[in-house]
């Protein structure tokens, strides 16, 4: 079962949550300090040290996530006019302090690192960004999102899975920054969501949207096209067959935002290094990840330049996948391992 159809905590047991949650931090860490020193001992025959390393990170993280929630408790508390600049301005910082605490971790102890291929360019900075990312191996809406509000010096609003508001931290920061928490249950209400979003974002603000809808891996690459096929859909499925590290853009979600907020410029992220990554005994096999930087390319279009037309904007975003995916394809068979010469 995938996060999409996990449902929410109700209001009750969200309320408990968010104040019980350093007590359940305490003994999520307490149950872990055992696993921490057997990765020490396990470090002697495992030079990798994987147990040690993702036994530590995962401490530091339940922390990291307290402190977050806590300090949230303390913006509140001294800024409570939740309408005000100096209330909003907090949380953003919180946030983007949040993404940096997030990747100086994962650097320390996974070796995760993040390099630009290009120049990136951020679109106009009087307007809105709307960033269409590729979805593939793990980490990437971290780094996405970490890019977006460190490089890019804008606040991120992220569509995520309603069964996230399990975590208090996650829950209090994103809603009060106006995230997007995806209903579990189906319907329209989905799009209203996202067009809301996009509506209501300001000039300093990026909407992250993984058009593909799911994490590329070769099997529900295979999956799609042989549903497709089997649906009649020849088309559809030939499209999919031509795209080998991508999946077809879904355009329904992508197309919402950029009508309603039709005056953001467009940026088009692209990334690799992660992405053949498509299983957690991959992920495991290849930890830790000093040797395997996920490179990261972005195109930006001005909002002048992207069609406003539903039809033209799939067709569009259809040639910009093809480009992604051109890209991912050449980095894989060049095995090139660090960015491009300016």
């Amino acid at each position: 079962m995938g996060a999409t159809s996990i449902p929410p905590p109700p209001p009750a047991v969200r309320r408990v949550l968010h104040l019980a949650w350093p007590l359940v931090g305490v003994a999520v860490t307490g149950l872990l300090v055992p696993v921490v020193v057997a990765g020490a001992f396990h470090a002697l025959v495992d030079r990798r040290a994987r147990v040690f390393r993702v036994a530590c990170l995962a401490v530091i993280l339940v922390w990291l996530d307290i402190r977050i929630l806590v300090q949230c408790w303390v913006i509140s508390a001294g800024h409570p006019d939740e309408r005000s600049e100096e209330w909003r301005a907090a949380h953003e910082d919180l946030l983007e302090a949040a993404f940096d605490s997030l990747m100086y971790y994962a650097r320390r102890w996974l070796g995760l690192e993040i390099r630009l291929t290009d120049r990136m360019h951020f679109g106009s900075r009087d307007e809105p960004l709307l960033a269409l990312a590729r979805h593939a191996g793990p980490f990437d809406s971290l780094a996405v999102a970490w890019l977006m509000a460190r490089t890019a010096d804008r606040v991120p609003r992220i569509v995520l899975a309603e069964a996230l508001r399990w975590d208090p931290a996650l829950d209090t920061i994103l809603t009060r920054l106006d995230s997007y928490f995806v209903p579990a249950r189906g319907g329209s209400d989905r799009l209203e969501g996202v067009r809301a979003m996009a509506a209501t974002m300001d000039r300093d603000d990026v909407l992250v949207l993984f058009p593909e809808g799911e994490n590329w891996t070769p099997s529900r690459r295979t999956r799609l096209i042989d549903r497709l096929r089997a649906s009649g859909d020849v088309r559809r499925a030939d499209r999919a067959e031509r795209l080998l590290h991508v999946l077809p853009p879904k355009t329904r979600g992508a197309w919402a935002a950029r009508s309603a907020s039709p005056r953001a410029d467009v940026m088009v992220v692209a990334h690799v290094g992660f992405g053949e990554l498509s299983s957690a005994r991959m992920v495991w096999d290849a930890m830790p990840f000093f040797d395997r930087p996920m490179l990261v390319r972005t195109w930006t279009y001005r909002a002048a330049d992207v069609p406003d037309e539903p039809v033209a904007f799939a067709a569009w975003l259809d040639e910009r996948w093809s480009e992604v995916d051109s890209w991912v394809t050449a980095r894989l068979e060049s095995g090139a391992e660090r960015p491009d010469e300016a």
